[in-house]
């Protein structure tokens, strides 16, 4: 069993490329999904079923879902698409597998059914093509900033809540260009406008793929970087200031060795950036 559900979590995929879409309605006609209704920080993402496999939270399932309720091998599926429907199996969870409020150690799932592991509710969809492109194409402009292009806070929020429930390393680079405010006054929001989104597409050229870059506020910017520390980090910032003119003070916090919650770690990095314009100001005034 290799499935790649892990991974397919519309985190940084074009729900306009439909190719792999394409070639597996073509074969099983409908696609299936589970969607996380609770908890709310799970609360969005979406699962495509392509074969048998088994949810838990061991990194070996098919699906892993990163929630102490959800048991290392919770519960097994395979999905029949002949008759829409998908086979569940209880595998011995500790807080059980249930189906519309009812326990079950076995159950046939249909569209609209709610599938209980401890604290994860799943909602078992059946779509067309038609109505899959969509759903995704409106996923995914609710977590784009629609001037930087860049992913919006409520994204980054939900991201970070991810990162930590899986207790993955991590840094955040925070970013505040220096002196935004005068750009906007002396030349106007939409020459500010332009600043933000060159400088943003510099950003996201100078990150990995798997990095989560996002709009924190005006002109702030951060970025989740994935399995990495400050060093590397640091790095990535350097980098961003070799390629763009437009100055920028950052602040970087290490999970978990600079905080174990979201506002330990934003307080950190945002106490590191001001440190940095505070030195870059008392190094203006002494010149």
């Amino acid at each position: 069993m290799n499935q790649k559900n892990k991974i397919k979590n519309d985190e940084l995929t074009d729900p306009t490329d439909i190719t792999h879409i394409t070639k597996k309605i073509n074969q099983n006609k409908r696609v299936f999904v589970l969607v996380i209704e609770n908890p709310p920080e799970l609360a969005g993402k979406e699962f495509e079923i392509e074969s048998s496999g088994i949810i838990g939270r061991d990194l070996s399932c098919d699906i892993t879902i990163p929630e102490k309720s959800v048991s290392r091998r919770h519960v097994f599926f395979e999905p029949d698409w002949k008759s829409n429907k998908i086979l569940i199996k209880d595998l011995n969870s500790t807080n059980g597998t249930h189906v519309n409020g009812k326990k079950i150690t076995e159950y046939i799932l249909n569209p609209g059914d709610i599938l209980s592991l401890g604290r994860v509710s799943l909602r078992f969809e059946s779509r067309t093509i038609a109505e899959h492109i969509e759903r995704k194409r409106i996923k995914r402009n609710s977590e784009i900033d629609s001037l930087t292009l860049l992913f919006n806070r409520n994204f980054f929020e939900i991201e970070l809540k991810k990162l930590i429930i899986e207790n993955k390393k991590f840094s955040l680079l925070l970013i505040d260009l220096d002196d935004f405010k005068e750009i906007n006054d002396k030349y106007g929001h939409s020459e500010g406008d332009k600043v933000l989104r060159e400088f943003s597409k510099i950003l996201k050229s100078s990150i990995r793929d798997s990095d989560v870059p996002a709009r924190y506020g005006g002109d702030e910017i951060v970025v989740i970087l994935k399995n990495a520390g400050k060093d590397i980090a640091e790095k990535i910032a350097e980098r961003i200031k070799d390629k763009s003119q437009v100055s920028f003070s950052y602040g970087i916090a290490e999970f978990p060795k600079d905080g174990k919650e979201k506002e330990e770690l934003i307080k950190k990095a945002d106490e590191r950036l001001y440190l940095m314009k505070r030195n870059k100001k008392s190094k203006y005034r002494t010149l």
